[in-house]
């Protein structure tokens, strides 16, 4: 570190301020660290930047490594903080103490200069940004992130009275500083900080957080104020004191916590081992494990949703880290990061005698996470993923259980999907059933043998005979085989309803998972309710496949020991008997293959039917305002008699079918017979038979009985196997588009607010001019804009840009600093609230469509109301808050519906909050209370409006057109500039 007093060109500093300080220019880096531990130093970071440590000291010796809490820049301040004694260091006798460490980069230039050159009068004004900077530097360290969510501003006025549990930040960017003039509150809501009416006037910035513990009463004051009072120096001094608290309470945090990561990584190695040792000793029990090492997480919820998941056939991925600023539990947490949903259930009397599938559910008063998981059909084993251990779920447990368990849902893989992968999505699992429906079928298939040989046998052997007591053997043995044959059906019956019912659960919800994953723009291709006659048609699909079809296909297949026996009786007569079939399939075929354009045809039209007859219902009371019912019928039956027209000519084609199945009988025994005639009108050959006898030839007829009974089984449900072609063209649309969330998003984690426009160029179509055109503009954090322009300027389409319904042809946008194309943007919207041209009001009470699926309350719901100017109209109603709205709200006025619409967006303290034309329906009072909501909010917040008397206040004022941003600027300058945004006042204000 070398010194030079007489340097005067200090870049980032006035050389004339600087020179009224009595202080030297050092050139440092990162070979010459320095302590910043006099409280009677300053250091001016003059050009480079400085990193601040907290490092542990012995006898004013750094004795170890430390923990970086910040850096300063050119142009910034260091102030030296005087070092705390560090609790944690063992008693040998030396000072222990932890202090600031200063580590500059290379070619740093500072001013040191005691503090007391910085309080003359020279410096009142000067030093006040100095100071707030440095404040604002020091609040990321004792609050890091994006802070607590506020239920209010500060404000630098005396005596404000907040209410119990109000938790109170300064507004965005500001620096305030806030005593107390009666009760007490928390800082940062620690219980161990508490400010009371003799404490010090305590700086409030960026993160920081006051929380009322009972009702309290503020002051707050600006730094300038603080200074031209006298009172800044000595309580910059006390905030000092705190702030090195604070770090030796984030030391001994980390310290903690490390400790507590090698103890779980030792018991994790240890259950490993004795896990390992299980494993070998289990392997003639056969099978898979499902059972983790105990421990290997250290978090037995995650634990327990990996036991669950590996059941379910899902990959459980742990969060990188709790954000408890998230307004979401652990498990939503975790099933976030996971990209999988979860539905909370209820546990019925005796509900582990059935099978529900595999469970997560919580044990003891203390709810200790579990995995429910079956074994068996009926039964169920719990594993505690703490211990390892797996116990039989008894009566006794059961009761021990909380009453409730959530199932976790598989969605589908993030790619395109075939028809086949969709299949053997809902097959997994169920490779049991599976068998046992293919082992149930060749027994009855064999057994079914017995009715063919049986009268063979009878009419050749016993019948001639008259062979009494055998006669009565056979019909007791024929009994016998009906009974196993019904035996084997209804086993088999059993299995394919569970196969059916477990694929049909498994992807029906994965479809619906993927629905709502898809990116907005794929919605715009359909109407509602021919994308939910889409949906639809992969459940029937799956109910084609499973349903009669697999039955009739299996029946074919095990016929085939029928046809064998007919080879085993003659193969000539056999062999035309498969003449027959394959001619009979083969005519089938064809009038399947004719009526496919047809199928096709019909179901398109069907969806389009089912989207005009939705819309057509949601706009019935336009309909009726508007005396448009003929058309709208006239609409309807045009659409409908296509629909029937192509109905006929299937209907026709499928009635030939039909008849092919009702004559194939009669044709076969025909043919059969005739064949036989030819057979035995032959020359016989020297050594050989010209036919058989008529025993054989009653067990080669039944034979022949059962297996063309299974083919016109399959003819018969060949029309419903033709559906599957033309339902699936329909579905592949959702299958092949690509859900809008995937494993490559990163997590945005808590968002601070700041928003980037890069050289956005975006069109809706090709061929049509860019809605918006080269825009570029940055929003800070905490910043209150607003976007105007004529329509179609592209106002709104910036806003959808921004929540991701669009992507830009070219450009960027960011949050944060973070591209929106690589983020989870579900993740992302969370944190927005939003409220645009075309929302409604979904069925529900109020409270609901409110708070929605948040674990929010009903005091939450009523503050979100009062921040909207809706308390007072929810007051009124017969049932308050817990008011029942129909779909789309129609009792209320627009006014109160966008007042409801704008509590919801802000009931969960978004951090950044969008208004698209929100307010065009309010009154000028209530307009004046949302106004005063809005600037009192501690979040970023964009508008669109036309009524620009609703952004008079705002920080800065976009003005749109074609596209492009060609004004900005507050209020008063727009109008002082006398250019588009002026004009468009003028013609608001006449």
């Amino acid at each position: 570190m070398t010194a030079d007093p007489t340097a005067l060109n200090y870049d980032s500093f006035d050389a004339e301020l600087l020179a009224k300080i009595d202080g030297v220019k050092l050139s440092v880096g990162y070979h010459n660290p320095f302590l910043a531990t006099d409280p009677g130093l300053v250091w001016l970071v003059l050009k480079g930047s400085v990193d601040i440590y907290a490092v542990p000291l012995s006898d004013g010796a750094v004795a170890g490594t430390g923990r970086h809490l910040m850096r300063i820049e050119a142009g910034e301040l260091i102030f030296g903080m005087p070092p705390i004694e560090d609790d944690l260091a063992a008693p040998d006798g030396t000072d222990r103490r932890i202090g600031l460490r200063a580590v500059a980069i290379m070619g740093t230039e500072l001013f040191r200069a005691p503090r007391r050159d910085l309080e003359q009068d020279d410096f009142d004004l000067i030093v006040v940004d100095w100071i707030d900077r440095w404040l604002t530097q020091l609040s990321e360290i004792v609050a890091p992130g994006s802070g607590a969510r506020p239920t209010a501003l500060l404000e630098a006025e005396p005596d404000i009275a907040h209410a119990d549990g109000a938790v109170l930040a300064p507004q965005r960017g500001d620096v305030i500083w806030t005593r107390i003039e009666q009760g007490e509150a928390l800082i940062l809501g620690d219980e161990g900080l508490v400010l009371r009416p003799d404490g010090p006037l305590l700086p409030m910035a960026k993160n920081m957080g006051l929380t009322c513990r009972g009702q309290c009463v503020l002051s707050s004051v600006y730094t300038p104020t603080a200074l031209f009072r006298g009172e800044l120096w000595d309580n910059l001094d006390r905030f000092h004191h705190l702030v090195v608290h604070i770090v030796r309470d984030i030391r001994r945090r980390d310290l903690a916590v490390e400790s507590e990561r090698l103890e779980a990584k030792a018991s994790a190695n240890r259950g490993i081992f004795q896990h390992a040792l299980s494993e070998i000793g289990g392997v003639l029990m056969g099978g898979e494990s499902a059972v983790r090492a105990p421990g290997l997480s250290g978090n037995a919820l995650l634990e327990a949703m990996m036991l669950v998941g590996h059941a379910v056939g899902i990959r459980i991925v742990a969060p990188r880290q709790r954000d408890e600023r998230r307004l979401e539990t652990p498990l939503a947490d975790i099933a976030r990061h996971s990209h999988i949903r979860v539905r909370r259930v209820v546990l019925l009397e005796n509900w582990y005698r059935r099978d529900n599938g595999p469970l997560l559910a919580f044990l003891g008063p203390e709810k200790h996470p579990v995995a429910l998981l079956p074994d068996g059909i009926a039964a169920y084993r719990m594993t505690d993923p703490a211990t390892g251990r797996t116990v039989p779920v008894t009566a006794g447990i059961a009761e021990e259980l909380s009453g409730e368990a959530y199932v976790l849902y598989r969605p589908f893989p993030a790619k395109a999907l075939t028809l086949g992968e969709l299949l053997r999505f809902g097959a997994r699992g169920l490779k049991r059933e599976f068998q046992m429906t293919a082992a149930m079928g060749m027994l009855a298939g064999l057994v079914a043998l017995a009715t063919p040989i049986a009268t063979g046998y009878l009419f050749s052997s016993i019948v001639p005979r008259a062979d009494i007591d055998m006669h009565l053997m056979v019909i007791a043995g024929l009994i016998l085989a009906a009974f196993g044959t019904a035996a084997f059906t209804v086993t088999r019956s059993f299995a394919m309803l569970r196969i059916q019912a477990r694929m049909d659960s498994s992807i029906q919800t994965a479809v619906w998972d993927r629905l709502l994953a898809l990116p907005i723009p794929f919605f715009r291709a359909y109407s509602s309710g021919d994308l939910a006659d889409r949906a639809n048609g992969i459940n029937a699909i799956r109910e084609i496949m499973t349903g009669t079809v697999m039955q009739a296909t299996l029946n074919a297949i095990f016929s085939l020991f029928s046809l064998a026996l007919l080879f085993w009786y003659s193969w000539k007569l056999a062999a035309v008997a498969m003449g027959v079939v394959l001619l009979m399939l083969g005519i089938s075929t064809a009038l399947l293959i004719v009526q496919i354009p047809y199928q096709r045809k019909m179901i398109g039209l069907s969806g389009r039917l089912d989207g005009l007859v939705f819309q057509l219902l949601t706009g019935i009371s336009k309909l009726r305002i508007s005396g448009s019912e003929p058309r709208a019928f006239a609409r309807w039956s045009e659409e409908f008699t296509h629909v029937n027209r192509l109905g006929y000519k299937l209907r026709y084609l499928n009635a030939l079918q039909q008849m092919m199945v009702e004559i194939f009988p009669v044709i076969a025994a025909m043919i059969l017979f005739a064949a036989i005639i030819w057979m035995l009108d032959q020359p016989a050959v020297a050594g050989q038979s010209r036919g058989f006898g008529i025993g054989d030839f009653l067990s080669f007829n039944a034979a022949f009985g059962q297996f063309s009974l299974a083919m016109m089984g399959l003819l018969g449900i060949a029309n419903t196997m033709l559906a599957v072609v033309p339902l699936y063209e329909r579905v592949k649309p959702i299958l092949e588009t690509l859900p809008e969330i995937s494993a490559d998003k990163a997590d945005p984690g808590a968002i601070d607010g700041d928003i980037e426009f890069s050289r956005i160029i975006f069109h809706y179509d090709d061929s049509a001019p860019p809605v918006i055109n080269d825009v570029s503009l940055t929003i800070e954090s905490g910043s209150y804009v607003a976007f105007v322009g004529a329509s179609g300027s592209g106002k709104s389409t910036l806003v959808r840009l921004l929540l991701g319904f669009e992507q830009p042809q070219s450009g960027g946008v960011y949050i944060d600093g973070k591209d929106l194309s690589g983020l989870d943007m579900m993740a992302v919207r969370r944190q927005i609230g939003v409220v645009l041209q075309n929302g409604r009001i979904m069925a529900g009470s109020i409270f609901d469509n409110i708070v929605g699926s948040l674990p929010l309350t009903l005091d939450d719901a009523w503050e979100a109301a009062r921040m909207a100017g809706f308390a007072q109209d929810i007051e009124q109603m017969p049932m308050g808050m817990h008011t029942v709205l129909s779909d789309g709200a129609g009792t209320l006025s627009g006014g109160q519906r966008q007042r409801l619409m704008i509590a919801r967006a802000l009931v969960h303290k978004p951090r950044i909050l969008i208004l698209d034309e929100a307010t065009s329906a309010l009154d000028n009072q209530t307009q004046a209370i949302v106004n005063n909501s809005l600037a009192k909010m501690n979040m970023t917040r964009l508008v669109v409006a036309h009524r620009l008397s609703t952004i008079e206040h705002v920080d800065r004022i976009f003005v749109m057109r074609h596209g492009r941003i060609i004004e900005s600027g507050d209020f008063n300058s727009l109008m002082a500039l006398d250019g588009e945004f002026a004009d468009l006042a003028r013609r608001q204000i006449l």
